[in-house]
């Protein structure tokens, strides 16, 4: 490998090693909760994520090869697919979290049989006609 090679190599790894330290710290965040220091952490990350892309394409373009850093990416793939996984909980718990505080308030009222036989909420001035299922 030439010099310029080993260059090129050597800026991808660097660059690899940022990002990593990045993901990790991102990770550290959605493990302890703290969605306020994920959305902190987002655009360091977007910048190293196109620095990496930059220097992968630059890297390709000057006759590196996969197998040159595809051991040294390794602990980087396992790293991303830890990172998808703890993105998609945090997503899916802060979805369940939304639908909790946006559902409909009328569920959770007291409910029983109307006068026409239906179920229905109860309210204070149609009580007396209202069946009740708690009783």
């Amino acid at each position: 490998m030439n010099t310029e090679a080993e260059k090129m190599l050597a800026d991808v790894l660097h660059a690899v090693a940022r990002l990593m330290k990045t993901l990790e710290d991102e990770n550290a965040a959605l493990r302890a909760g703290c969605p306020e220091k994920v959305i902190e952490i987002l655009p360091r990350k977007t910048k190293e994520i196109e620095e990496v892309d930059q220097l992968l394409k630059h890297f390709g373009e000057g006759g590196g090869s996969k197998q040159q850093i595809e051991e040294a990416l390794s602990p980087f793939g396992k790293l991303i697919k830890e990172n998808q996984s703890l993105l998609e909980c945090s997503v899916e718990a802060q979805t369940q979290f939304i639908q909790l505080v946006f559902s409909n308030a009328e569920d959770e009222g007291p409910k029983g049989y109307s006068a026409t036989g239906g179920y229905a909420m109860i309210s204070a001035q149609g009580e007396a006609l209202t069946l009740r299922s708690d009783i």
